[in-house]
């Protein structure tokens, strides 16, 4: 299935763990030292748990786009702390490998290859922009990468890789990674079986570190790393991201913690009590003493109306009630000129008219006068029939009529002949309409439903 865009925002990577090997080799007599070599078992194709995802994520390498062999290496995913870059991708077995040397000049660099020296246990962890996947449910089983894999679990069908970082803590506890540094004075062969080269140490200048500090580093950022995942618990993977990835201490993270775990004050809902077109026709109709009211109007608005016109409306106090909605500022409806035209829009910018007067009106008269036309008994339809035309022109009807009554037949007596003839009658299809109109008179004299003079 593709990937919902807030699932992009919320997840644009995987971030899985493997295993990484650096060797280095030996320099020939009266040359420079060659760049270390590194290869890394990215992925090793099986289900593995991510930060974000709730279950299991595994990742189909016929669907992992390779843009390019030479992908960047940096320290903990910081695009800032290049390591270096990777010189050829592969899919083996089931597996993605990586290999590449360590060809950046950055503080990173140096001590991913000095930590290297001194037996650290580098992982690496590859960050893949997921572009579709597939849930498979619980007790369902699919085969990805030549594994048969059980849900639930998520399979990510199309994914393209970004970059391959060295980290000292992965996210997947269960898979381990071993870094092979060789000693200078200990020859080997480099992990890359396909280019063996004696190893050998670069001499360590006076910018870098003792071995005593890396490890001091290393073991404290280690120990930093534990104390926020304990503080988290795995329920604040969002928390547990941020704070490894920009260096929060366990107080720091605690404190973050705190606040996402702090209950929300409840929502604080105020009703809309405002005048709205609906709540003025609702007013009308209570006047008006409408049956099923409640079919032609929202509960709310009938509440509204009832609580605040208590059941009558008057024509002056709809027109007034308009007019204010619509941007009147006066107190009285003495001005009823100025009431009048804010009522019905005149003089109102485009768009600031939010009450529609005659709108109102209109829909009060043909719900009335609709509710007449069904009050009357309808007997025509029974003895009645009900044709269609085209036009308006006159339309000639035929009826069959005749004699056609039986009679009494005496004993021995003969049957009377009975007589057929027609009749026809003319009729046309027509409008009919009627325009209501509001004189000044009623608008002046009018009372409201209690009786009292507006």
């Amino acid at each position: 299935m593709p990937v919902p865009t807030d699932s992009i925002k919320i997840l644009p990577a995987l971030m899985l763990t493997a295993t990484a090997d650096i060797t280095f080799a030996a320099a020939a007599d009266g040359q420079s030292a060659p760049l270390p070599r590194f290869k890394m078992v990215a992925y090793s194709g099986g289900a593995m748990r991510v930060g974000g995802w709730r279950h299991p994520v595994v990742i189909d390498l016929a669907g992992l786009a390779v843009p390019s062999q030479a992908r960047p290496i940096r320290f903990g995913h910081d695009p800032l702390s290049g390591v270096g870059h990777t010189d050829a991708i592969r899919v083996e077995a089931g597996q993605l490998i990586a290999t590449g040397v360590i060809s950046r000049d950055t503080p990173a660099a140096k001590e991913v290859v000095a930590s290297s020296r001194n037996g650290f246990p580098w992982q690496a962890s590859v960050g893949a922009s997921v572009e579709e996947f597939e849930f498979i449910k619980d007790n369902q089983k699919a085969t990805v990468n030549g594994q048969e894999i059980t849900g639930p679990v998520n399979v990510v069908r199309k994914a393209t890789l970004g970059e391959i970082s060295f980290v000292d803590l992965g996210a997947d506890g269960r898979t381990s990674a071993s870094i092979a540094a060789r000693q200078h004075k200990e020859p080997s062969v480099m992990a890359d079986d396909s280019n063996p080269t004696p190893s050998a140490t670069p001499p360590v200048t006076g910018t870098e570190q003792s071995p005593e500090q890396i490890r001091a580093a290393a073991l404290a950022e280690t120990a930093r790393i534990d104390a926020i995942r304990k503080v988290c618990g795995g329920k604040h993977t969002s928390i547990e991201a941020q704070a490894i990835r920009d260096g929060w201490d366990a107080t720091r993270t605690e404190l973050e913690v705190l606040r996402a775990s702090r209950p929300k004050a409840p929502a604080i809902h105020v009703p809309d009590r405002s005048v709205t077109s609906e709540v003025l026709e609702a007013a009308c109709f209570q006047s008006a003493k409408l049956e099923g009211i409640e079919k032609v109007c929202s509960t709310q608005a009938i509440e509204i109306a009832a609580k605040r016109f208590q059941g009558g409306l008057g024509l002056q106090e709809l027109l007034f009630e308009a007019a204010i909605a619509n941007g009147y500022t006066g107190r009285t409806f003495r001005d009823s000129r100025r009431v009048l035209e804010a009522a019905f829009g005149r003089g109102v910018e485009a768009g600031m008219t939010t009450i529609d007067v005659g709108g109102i009106l209109s829909n009060v008269a043909n719900k009335f006068l609709l509710e007449g036309f069904f009050s009357v008994e309808r007997v025509w339809r029974s003895i009645c029939a009900v044709r269609n035309v085209s036009d308006f022109k006159t339309v000639t009807s035929y009826r069959l009529v005749g004699k056609d009554q039986y009679e009494q037949v005496a004993p021995g007596g003969e049957l009377k002949q009975g007589t057929l003839g027609e009749e026809t009658y003319t009729n046309k299809a027509d409008t009919y309409g009627l325009m209501l109109s509001i004189d000044r008179r009623d608008i002046i004299n009018e009372t409201t439903s209690s009786g009292r003079r507006s």
